[in-house]
């Protein structure tokens, strides 16, 4: 799927990120090793999430720019997160809200999505996304290694993936 000018061409459906993940898993585990250290496994994995979208539109004629645009991104999100700031009272009251909200029916989906997964994926799915725990975080409080983590986590995103597409 994948030619020598590094894009990756979509055949049929979503299988165009199955074959971008494939092609390019180990190439950036690699590179964000070596620049993120711990937080390499997170980034990845955020990282595959939010190129999915992109998968869905069609060729994605620069995947590995692509990628590091997306976790140079996500690295940046996560520094203003961690970098003290001082709060004035109305922020402490008023919750930030994105630009767009999602509508009811997509927050009715996503609960679908999230309920009707195999519960040993649920449980890990829920604890990174809405809990915001680091894998090694996760790894201690299930008492599973951080290996059996990734793993979990992989399928739950497919099984996410594979639920959008019907």
């Amino acid at each position: 799927m994948s030619d020598r000018s590094g894009g990756v061409e979509e055949t049929k459906g979503d299988t165009g990120l199955h074959d971008l993940y494939r092609a390019y898993s180990g190439w950036l585990t690699a590179r964000l090793r070596k620049r993120f250290g711990d937080e390499t496994e997170d980034l990845a994995q955020e990282a595959w999430v939010r190129a999915t979208p992109y998968s869905r539109r069609g060729v994605i004629r620069h995947p590995k720019a692509l990628l590091m645009s997306i976790v140079e991104n996500l690295a940046i999100d996560r520094a203003r997160r961690r970098s003290p700031q001082s709060l004035s009272p109305a922020d402490w009251t008023a919750p930030q809200t994105s630009a767009e909200p999602a509508s009811q029916a997509d927050l009715v989906l996503l609960k679908q999505i999230v309920f009707g997964m195999p519960p040993r994926l649920r449980e890990v799915f829920v604890l990174s996304r809405f809990v915001h725990l680091e894998y090694q975080e996760i790894s201690e409080r299930l008492g599973i290694p951080v290996t059996t983590v990734q793993w979990r986590m992989i399928k739950a995103l497919e099984y996410c993936a594979a639920q959008l597409r019907l």
